[in-house]
C-alpha cells in the first residue's frame, strides 16, 4: 500500500503541476493577447493622428490651390486689360502713322512743284551767267 500511496501522491503532484503549468500558460496567453490588443490600439491611435495630419495638409493644399487660382484669375484680367491698352495704343500709333504718311504725300506733291519751278530758274541763271562772258566779245580785241 505504500507503493500505492506513493504513486497516488505522485499522481496528485503531477496533476497539480500540470494544472499550475496550464494556469501559467493561460495567464501568459491572456497577457500576450492583452499586449497585442494594446499594441493594436496604439497603432490605431497613430493611424488616426496620421490621418488627421493628412487631412489638415489636404485642407492647406486646397486653400493654397484656391489662392493660386484667384491670383491666376487676377493675372488673366490684368493681361486682358493690358492687351486692350496695347490695342488702343497700337490703333493710335497706326492713326498717327497714317496721318504722317498723308502729310508726307502732301509734302511730296508740293515739293516737286517747287523743285520744278526752282530747277528751271537755276538752270536759266547758270546758263545766263555761264554764257554771258563767252557771248560778249572781250574789249581787248
Amino acid at each position: 500500500m505504500a507503493l500505492e500511496s506513493q504513486s497516488g501522491s505522485f499522481a496528485k503532484r503531477l496533476v497539480i503541476g500540470i494544472s499550475l503549468m496550464l494556469a501559467v500558460g493561460l495567464v501568459g496567453c491572456a497577457s500576450t493577447r492583452e499586449k497585442d490588443a494594446e499594441d493594436a490600439e496604439a497603432a490605431a491611435a497613430r493611424s488616426q493622428a496620421s490621418a488627421e495630419r493628412a487631412e489638415q495638409a489636404a485642407d492647406k493644399a486646397l486653400e493654397a490651390s484656391a489662392a493660386a487660382m484667384k491670383a491666376a484669375d487676377h493675372a488673366a484680367a490684368a493681361v486682358k486689360e493690358a492687351t486692350k491698352e496695347m490695342d488702343r495704343v497700337s490703333a493710335h500709333l497706326e492713326q498717327m502713322q497714317k496721318e504722317r504718311d498723308e502729310e508726307d504725300a502732301e509734302d511730296e506733291d508740293v515739293k516737286p512743284r517747287h523743285r520744278k519751278k526752282a530747277a528751271p530758274d537755276k538752270a536759266a541763271k547758270t546758263t545766263a551767267a555761264g554764257s554771258a562772258p563767252a557771248a560778249k566779245p572781250s574789249p581787248a580785241k
